[in-house]
């Protein structure tokens, strides 16, 4: 089978689907819980988009990559890796930065081991639980071994011959990556305790399963591409996974639970524990069945708007905790801060949503993305040398469609 390079297929209502998976995780995080309304158990239901994300980060990767010798050289290696996480490590930084900020001038202990090592990107891998000064950069620490290992698992897809084979490592990889939690509920007939789970869900390691299963879904289009008359599949899949998340019950916390109390009741516990991993197989049929498009939700998601605005979900991700901060100005008892914070109610909500959203789209236009660019120009003369040459420059040989996922033309 011949791969040779070919433009990656723009895959525009993902980046619509981006949008919006995007705004419902900022509303889980920030939306006033008061007053109550149908949408609530959705919002505590958060991990299905964070799994969507996980998915697609794995879909794009092998979408954008499945054709280029990574592991040539050292250079090559290299170019891919760089251009990979350089945007995300920019917004994770500027992110942490600017929260560690807020703390500080609020008040509150910021020299600390904890901090230092959640600016050297180790705090996740000691001690999984989401306190650093940033809290959604986990998720950028947890994708960092995934894109690091994907060259490896580029070679093993290629070697598959039939989109059965790769519908197999699916399977495997999503056992892989629900049997953990699975195991553990039956040795000890009783739901997870909040240990257990951070080290099944926000560990590194525990994510790389699902983004494999990801790249395997990747593979299955490209031995098997599915046509537009499936692509209603891919829609029913999605609805029935979107009507669980409204009407599945939410459980009570247990007295004795040890998960953050700022956090939305409900939240992880119980069977809201395997929630996430059970959404993946919709996830993946939407992924696999929508890829050529032709049904009504990916009209929908094409939609203009949410195609552009789906270039700044990851700062929107990233950079959301340190503009709440701002509003909010939480301070540390007896500290004054520099001002009193805002009351947050719903229209503060939605004028803080309406800033983020502007303040991500000049933060990429200004900064991210030039700096993005020029990083993709210098990381060129590194394509196909060793180690010792990638200081030489020649042209460009990667297109300009990469981008890191989360930010990118599909």
């Amino acid at each position: 089978m011949g791969h040779s390079e070919a433009p990656a297929q723009r895959l525009s209502h993902l980046d619509g689907a981006r949008t919006l998976f995007a705004v419902w995780i900022v509303c889980h995080h920030m939306a006033p819980r008061e007053p109550t309304s149908c949408l609530d158990a959705m919002m505590v239901r958060v991990d299905v988009g964070v799994e969507f994300f996980i998915l697609l980060s794995g879909f794009l990767t092998h979408h954008l990559h499945k054709d280029k010798d990574i592991l040539a050289s050292c250079g090559s290696f290299f170019a891919y890796f760089t251009r990979r996480i350089f945007r995300c490590l920019l917004a994770t930084y500027v992110g942490m930065t600017l929260c560690a900020l807020t703390q500080l001038l609020g008040g509150f202990e910021v020299c600390t081991p904890k901090t230092l090592s959640c600016f050297f990107l180790m705090k996740t891998w000691i001690d999984p639980t989401p306190n650093c000064p940033n809290m959604p950069s986990w998720f950028v620490v947890s994708l960092l071994p995934c894109w690091f290992l994907y060259p490896w698992l580029r070679l093993l897809l290629l070697k598959t011959t039939s989109a059965r084979q790769c519908l197999c490592f699916c399977a495997l990889a999503w056992l892989l990556a629900i049997g953990p939690q699975f195991s553990m509920l039956l040795w000890q007939q009783n739901w997870l305790s909040w240990n257990q789970l951070i080290y099944t869900w926000f560990w590194p390691p525990a994510l790389v399963p699902d983004f494999v299963l990801g790249c395997c879904v990747a593979g299955m289009v490209h031995h098997n591409p599915p046509t537009a008359q499936v692509s209603w599949l891919g829609d029913f899949a999605m609805i029935v996974l979107l009507c669980a998340c409204m009407l599945v019950p939410v459980p009570e916390p247990p007295a004795d639970w040890a998960g953050p109390e700022q956090w939305r009741p409900g939240h992880y516990v119980a069977w809201e524990q395997l929630f996430a991993r059970l959404s993946a197989p919709f996830l993946g049929v939407f992924l696999y069945c929508t890829y050529n498009g032709g049904s009504l939700m990916t009209r929908l998601l094409s939609h203009r708007t949410l195609v552009s605005l789906g270039r700044y979900t990851l700062e929107v991700y990233l950079l959301q905790m340190p503009l709440h901060d701002f509003f909010l100005w939480t301070r540390a008892p007896g500290a004054e801060g520099l001002w009193r914070g805002l009351p947050w109610t719903s229209e503060v909500f939605w004028f803080y949503l309406l800033l983020l959203l502007a303040a991500c789209v000049f933060f990429v236009e200004i900064l991210a993305e030039p700096l993005n660019q020029r990083v993709k120009s210098l990381s060129a003369a590194w394509v196909g040398k060793p180690l010792s040459r990638m200081q030489q420059y020649e042209p460009l040989q990667f297109d300009s469609t990469e981008r890191c996922p989360g930010t990118s033309r599909s």
